[in-house]
């Protein structure tokens, strides 16, 4: 099967994509940035150019982990948070309905599952997260998006009659070698690498 991944450049692109390869998908990468698994140049946010990745390359599913993070909020602004989380998502969800298939996972966060009282340590036993667990709203730019962004994909199920909308959530693994600075914390971070896997009944 041809795949479309994007952020094939980033730390969890370059994880997936030899991951695919492995059980036989035929990967097709798309990234703002060059790297070795990536194809296609650009933006999610250029719908011109996913309608050229899905005709070129023949597409027939999607795995979409590309998407600006929580360390970016420092160095981006709110409309691109919106432009690549959102914006980005619609088009790969119009092409990919157009390519007349329905083949898609969305990568979200885990930061949509963390409740004030994780974060201050105020139960001395482990916390059972799943998206009940969460009471919201979002903190930031980053997680209104990311909600946003699977809700879209929960239309988009609903509304072509598609099975039920998958999430791959994760969270991010401290990595002082990289340049990603929380805004809150201080500490670095790199995008992602332990992955949930679910399928959501919404």
């Amino acid at each position: 099967m041809k795949v479309l991944l994007t952020g094939s450049s980033g730390w969890l692109g370059r994880f997936l994509a030899p991951q695919l390869r492995e059980v036989g998908h035929e990967v097709v990468g798309l990234d703002i940035a060059p790297g070795a698994d990536t194809q296609v140049v650009g933006s999610v946010a250029d719908t011109a150019l996913i309608d050229q990745a899905f005709a070129h390359h023949g597409i027939e599913a999607v795995i979409h982990s590309g998407a600006l993070h929580k360390p970016d909020i420092v160095r981006y602004s709110k409309q691109a948070f919106i432009d690549t989380n959102v914006t980005g998502t619609l088009n790969l969800l119009e092409a990919a309905v157009r390519a007349g298939h329905d083949r898609f996972v969305f990568t979200s966060t885990t930061s949509l599952m963390v409740t004030d009282a994780v974060r201050e340590g105020k139960n001395d036993r482990a916390f059972w997260m799943d998206e009940a667990f969460y009471a919201g709203p979002p903190r930031n730019i980053y997680g209104v998006t990311k909600a946003a962004a699977e809700n879209v994909c929960r239309l988009f199920a609903a509304e072509h009659g598609t099975c039920p909308p998958h999430f791959l959530e994760y969270v991010a693994i401290p990595d002082p070698g990289l340049d990603d600075v929380d805004s809150e914390t201080g500490h670095c971070f790199a995008e992602a690498e332990i992955r949930h896997d679910r399928g959501d009944d919404e």
